[in-house]
């Protein structure tokens, strides 16, 4: 049997059962003969057969590291708030982001090393098959696939955390990255990406890795504006990044959106603090009336049938709710419990783009790109109606809503949360993050 190990704070029976699943599901045939399927030892891993599976397992895991770690993310901005009896929301909700004893930031923090943990060791194991040459058919695919869900969360760390453990091998101890080293996983993404391009892998996968580049290379120059925040020069320029979106946008057809999908059959993919359980189900936490209009308790929006009854933001040009958010609230709340999450599209390619536009003083290709946004959803033309850097903030706001970009924009651009106390973390130490959380840190001797 595959035991409990604690990893850390990592517990690996949960990523284990996952991977058990995704086996008795796949054609294995001589690897489950048994009496009992479930006795599976860890060296059946060193299976090739097993490698589809445990791809697949990943897969589960990532999407899970990002439904619970978002909950406390997007309620520490103003996409979200604390609705409902746990003050542990609250005390995100007000902007008091760094405490690594925040009941919901640290029940994710798990969740999320277990996945960071789990995607570097199957890409391990996939690299090793595919150098022994014992992959099995299509499976270098699936290794593709691996290099997608880790790196797309490797950026996701280094977007929403001002510290990490890279834990290496299960009950050894890893070192923190340090909070002046965390663009670093932004490194590890674009080399993962780099490896994967160069595999044999379908159009399907090398878009979304294209996409994944552009956005883990111009991340990382929002990530040098906040670190430390810097107000006065808040627009990132990058060359490169704009030529990995051009590249692209370039495979991409209309409005392409590459997500991570919850499965409502797999109910393992969700846990106990996901962010449409917390919203949707629980109403812990719930969409903010600065994005939505909502019901008559104040817990959901109101009625997502029709924007006009469920949307607050207008959009600053032709004044009507605005439809990107609109369609973000509607697919989330109608989710309930199983939401899925956007972690490229062509939207973000036609955004960086624009930006890196604006940054360089090209109002021409500023305009272009935004309006390639604008028209995804039917909306007029920008031709200065307001200022080129309230258009983007705005645009920004909606076509990232939430999706985990939220926090860094309330710093670079000095627009602070309405619901942040003079007192928190957020205002008090703008460009706060979370922190590595007290389960690691009480589990791990390298952290004082």
């Amino acid at each position: 049997m595959i035991n409990n190990i604690k990893l850390y704070g990592i517990k690996l029976s949960s990523f284990a059962l996952l991977v058990l699943l995704s086996l008795s599901l796949y054609n294995c045939d001589d690897l489950l003969e048994a009496d009992n399927p479930n006795n599976l030892l860890e060296q059946d891993l060193e299976d090739a057969r097993a490698f589809g599976p445990m791809v697949n397992g990943l897969e589960a895991t990532v999407v899970r590291a990002h439904g619970n770690i978002y909950a406390s993310y997007h309620t520490s901005t103003d996409e979200m708030i604390w609705v409902g009896s746990r003050d542990a929301y609250q005390q995100l909700n007000f902007g008091f982001i760094g405490d690594p004893l925040n009941e919901f930031s640290d029940g994710a923090f798990p969740y999320v090393a277990e996945a960071r943990w789990w995607g570097d060791e199957v890409i391990r194991r996939g690299e090793a098959f595919r150098s022994e040459g014992t992959l099995l058919d299509g499976d270098e695919e699936a290794l593709g696939r691996a290099y997608l869900y880790t790196s797309s969360l490797y950026i996701m760390l280094a977007d929403i955390y001002d510290d990490f453990v890279l834990t290496s091998n299960k009950l050894e101890p890893g070192l923190p990255v340090g909070p002046a080293n965390m663009n670093s996983l932004y490194t590890t993404a674009l080399t993962y990406i780099s490896n994967a391009l160069a595999l044999d892998i379908s159009d399907d996968i090398e878009i979304a890795l294209m996409g994944l580049r552009a956005r883990a290379q111009f991340n990382n120059g929002i990530w040098s504006k906040v670190n430390p925040v810097n107000t006065a020069d808040p627009l990132v320029s990058s060359a490169e990044a704009a030529s990995s979106a051009t590249a692209a946008l370039a495979m991409m057809s209309g409005d392409y959106k590459y997500k991570l999908e919850t499965d409502p059959a797999a109910g393992g993919t969700v846990a106990g603090l996901d962010i449409g359980a917390e919203t949707n189900d629980r109403n812990e936490i719930t969409i903010s009336a600065t994005y939505a209009v909502l019901n008559d308790a104040g817990k959901q929006p109101k009625d997502v049938t029709a924007p006009e009854t469920s949307v607050s933001l207008m959009d600053p040009i032709d004044n009507i709710p605005d439809p990107a958010l609109y369609t973000a609230i509607r697919e989330f709340t109608q989710a309930i419990q199983y939401p899925d999450y956007t972690i490229v599209s062509a939207r973000e390619m036609y955004l960086i783009l624009a930006e890196h536009a604006l940054a360089g003083g090209d109002n021409d290709g500023f305009t272009e790109n935004i309006n390639n946004v604008r028209a995804l959803d039917g909306l007029s033309d920008y031709a200065g109606q307001i200022d080129a850097l309230d258009m983007l903030k705005h645009a920004r706001r909606v076509n990232f809503f939430l999706q985990g970009r939220r926090l860094a924009d309330h710093y670079r651009f000095d627009e602070p949360s309405e619901y942040w106390l003079n007192n928190s973390d957020a205002v008090t130490n703008p460009g706060t993050f979370f922190p590595i959380a007290i389960i690691e840190i009480r589990a791990n001797p390298n952290i004082n």
